[in-house]
């Protein structure tokens, strides 16, 4: 639990986090570091201090020394099944291309443009949803804000021409939002009022090769309800910032309480002549509120599942060597040179002295075996047998075991849905200078989680009904797309022409015609 005194709050400046943040902080990085895998947990351990026991993989007691613990860290292993969930979930939301629906009114280039052009690079919107699930899923904390390019001399641009710069969505990850503000509107509406990120800003003032890092604060407000940016920055910049695994991590914000002074603000800020009066930042999950990680659970069975695997192969390893005893006055000298031939483990007892042989920890291996694999067993239950389903086991049987986990990914996928529809919205807005809400548009994130009816009975039916008029042609077409019989992105009109076009269906049109005609006559 954080807790914050009157003499920290004093003290606390623009860079500080609040309390809410705080609280999850370490879990995030936790969650962050076991989705990403071995090497990342064993780099990430490396930056705490071991023996206040907040690293994941724990020493066997306080009294062992640094060397000692990095010689067993060398032994640990981390199975790695939660980082290969985690991706199978990303995988299974994007294993379909995005569902998205612009009305008429819409260039026709905004399509392609949302569908093929959508980040800053112009890269498709799967490699932005793509990062963004893998944000969501190791922290449920992935804010989406949307930039603009900036225009030198906008006035010399005609209305049209202005239209070739396009808006892009940017990623923050869940340790950069450091603090936030709601309030209400006139209408009592709640809206986001202050949005703090907190990260690195490259600069190559010094070298043209390499950067340096000033750490810096962005604060996105509303000011007298226009959006406005003020930037902070701490007087000293950096060229060592804290890396895990080649990912440059977050400041220490924990025990900062250093001065960041304003070096910039960034009023005034236009959408097609008009000021912003929202701060063009959505959570990924439509939460602005904190939520403990979707996987947390599976992750905290995970690292407990690391500690015990890594304390077998401890005792394996020592299970695979022999202990000679020397019950001798021999002097040191000698001693020693008989533990230096390389025989192995040595004790050396006093003269008079006596001990048994000292037996391998077969015993503790096959106790630590058994608790292994009941780790196994919890993980298995809570959805990750997904991955390697036995072979006595039904399809049916795994589907019904994993009814919660599709339950919460099919959650899961609407709030993405909601929250890319609304950046989508504001996005097109911006480049075209139109009026549109989020009823305009349909945007889907995976079509696997629709409730609509799957299978080939079903369809045949569904097309009966459009054959005898019970069902208009929209929903027809609706069903076809989910079940994965016609492109996301068919276009009926299209379609429509392209088949009047055909000249190998131009006889059966016009038999078709003919007989139409004469049914009408003979009636």
């Amino acid at each position: 639990m954080a807790v914050v005194n009157a003499a920290q709050a004093a003290v606390k400046t623009v860079a500080d986090p609040n309390a809410a943040y705080e609280s999850l902080k370490d879990l995030w990085e936790r969650c962050r570091a076991v989705c990403s895998g071995e090497q990342y947990v064993k780099d990430y351990d490396d930056m705490l201090d071991v023996f206040t026991f907040s690293n994941m993989l724990i020493p066997f007691s306080p009294s062992m020394t640094p060397d000692q613990y990095r010689f067993y860290k060398a032994e640990a292993e981390l199975p790695g099944v939660t980082a290969q969930f985690a991706k199978m979930i990303v995988g299974g939301l994007l294993r379909k291309r995005p569902l998205l629906e612009l009305p008429d009114s819409i260039p026709e280039e905004a399509y392609d443009w949302i569908m093929n052009e959508f980040g800053r690079d112009d890269s498709p919107i799967t490699a932005f949803l793509d990062s963004a699930l893998w944000e969501e899923v190791q922290t449920s904390r992935a804010w989406v804000f949307v930039d603009y390019p900036k225009i030198n001399n906008p006035d010399q641009y005609s209305k049209d021409e202005l239209k070739s710069f396009k808006p892009y969505p940017i990623l923050q990850k869940a340790e950069s939002i450091i603090n936030w503000r709601v309030t209400s509107d006139a209408f009592g509406k709640s809206i986001l009022d202050r949005v703090i990120v907190r990260g690195f800003k490259e600069e190559y003032n010094e070298s043209e090769f390499h950067p340096t890092y000033v750490d810096t604060v962005w604060v996105h407000e509303l000011v007298d309800g226009k959006y406005q940016i003020r930037m902070f920055q701490k007087n000293a910049s950096t060229v060592n910032v804290p890396t895990v695994s080649g990912a440059i991590q977050n400041a220490d914000i924990k025990t900062n309480r250093v001065q960041f002074d304003l070096k910039e603000t960034y009023s005034n800020i236009l959408a097609n002549g008009e000021p912003l009066k929202i701060i063009p930042a959505w959570p990924l999950n439509g939460s602005i509120d904190l939520v403990e990680p979707m996987l947390s659970p599976i992750i905290d069975k995970e690292i407990n599942l690391y500690n015990k695997v890594s304390r077998r192969n401890h005792l394996l390893y020592g299970a695979a060597t022999y202990t000679p005893i020397i019950i001798s006055d021999m002097v040191d000298e000698e001693f020693d040179n008989i533990v230096n031939s390389g025989l192995g483990s040595w004790i050396r007892l006093r003269q008079g002295d006596d001990a048994k042989v000292l037996e391998t920890p077969t015993a503790a291996l096959q106790d630590m075996d058994r608790a292994i694999v009941q780790s196994i067993e919890e993980m298995a239950k809570l959805g990750i047998r997904m991955l390697s389903p036995e072979t006595e086991q039904s399809g049916v049987a795994l589907e019904i075991r994993n009814a919660a986990q599709t339950a919460q990914l099919g959650t899961l996928n609407n709030k993405v849905s909601n929250t890319m529809a609304q950046v989508i919205i504001f996005m097109i807005n911006w480049r075209y200078d139109l009026q549109l809400t989020t009823k305009d548009i349909e945007f889907s994130l995976s079509t696997d989680f629709n409730p609509v009816p799957i299978g080939a009975d079903w369809l045949r039916l569904a097309t009966e009904w459009y054959q005898q008029g019970l069902i208009p042609r929209s929903i027809w077409l609706i069903l076809l797309k989910h079940n994965d019989l016609i492109p996301p992105d068919y276009n009926d009109e299209e379609a429509k022409q392209e088949i009047n076009d055909d000249e190998m269906l131009m006889p059966k049109a016009n038999e078709q015609s003919a007989n139409q005609i004469g049914a009408e006559n003979a009636a």
